[in-house]
């Protein structure tokens, strides 16, 4: 990386300000360290946590902050209460939930106390219903996939795109884009017909997952368009990924044809603000396949 292109730190101004969005809060539902409902009722004293919970919830305190009270009412709600409220919001459904639990003569659960303290005593809640969180976890899955190929969708790819770029400009973890696209795909489709169309993406997109590392991350960008997003690699690496990713995309076959693909490749630098402009950079590299005669791999540095 030359000196240019380091990121900006220290206190330097972050050149990318970036808050979280619901896409972020939806996207940690799904997380495999998710702050679950059970997770929350441990917190709330339903029943004692265990010791791995405990240093869990204290891990993410310190991590989390003044947001880890938002996080807690998210799990519960799935709707969003800013951290200037939330903590205090947090400790009043807890006061409400010990009042009622001695009237009652019984332990009421924190998502019975905080249901009723929201939409009954505050009205922040309004028609709720009754939806399990397995349920959600699934609603949310499919919102942020593509239902033909299982990848990724459009726009699950921007947001990731403009976490890493935030990454990127605090941390300097660089992060390389690919675009490919399907040559001559309508031939395809007159030849195999859209079913066999479809057939075409989700072998490609099968092939796509088998050939990059556990850590890329593969999208549908749109039609017959793909995108994979390669977190802390270089473009060189990222290059060389492209054309395995090239290569293999010839083993799906229509007809008595070859697929292939063109690629355009790009990695962030140190001007860039939006996911758009990585995009734009990457798809310029993709103009240039598509116009050097297709079935090829390049690279705009």
């Amino acid at each position: 990386m030359t000196t240019a292109d380091k990121p900006k730190n220290g206190n330097d101004r972050d050149p990318l300000p970036y808050a979280e969005t619901d896409g972020d809060r939806l996207r940690g539902i799904v997380s495999p360290v998710a702050l679950s409902v059970d997770l929350v009722s441990a917190l709330a004293g339903d029943r004692t946590p265990t010791e791995v919970e405990q240093r869990l919830l204290a891990s993410m305190r310190i991590h989390r902050g003044q947001r880890f009270f938002s996080d807690v009412l998210y799990a519960l709600t799935h709707q969003y209460f800013a951290p200037e409220i939330a903590e205090k919001m947090w400790h009043s459904i807890l006061q409400h939930k010990y009042e009622i639990s001695e009237t009652l003569k019984r332990n009421v659960r924190i998502i019975v106390a905080a249901l009723d303290y929201l939409s009954n005593l505050t009205t922040n809640i309004q028609l709720p219903t009754l939806i399990g969180e397995h349920h959600i976890s699934k609603i949310v899955e499919l919102s942020m996939h593509d239902g033909l190929t299982g990848l990724l969708n459009h726009t699950t790819c921007h947001e990731i795109i403009l976490v890493e770029l935030k990454n990127y400009a605090r941390h300097g973890t660089v992060i390389s884009l690919i675009l490919l696209d399907i040559d001559d795909f309508r031939l395809a489709n007159d030849q195999s017909g859209h079913l066999g169309g479809d057939r075409i993406l989700a072998e490609l997109a099968a092939s796509l997952k088998k050939t990059v590392r556990d850590s890329d991350v593969c999208c549908r960008y749109g039609g017959d368009e793909f995108a994979v997003l390669m977190p802390f690699t270089n473009i060189q690496i990222a290059g060389e990924i492209a054309e395995r990713i090239r290569s293999a995309a010839t083993e799906v076959r229509f007809g008595d044809r070859t697929l292939t693909v063109s690629i355009g490749v790009a990695s962030c630098s140190s001007d860039m603000t939006s996911a758009e402009a990585l995009i734009k950079k990457a798809d310029r590299a993709l103009y240039s396949a598509k116009k050097d005669g297709k079935n090829c791999v390049r690279i705009e540095a």
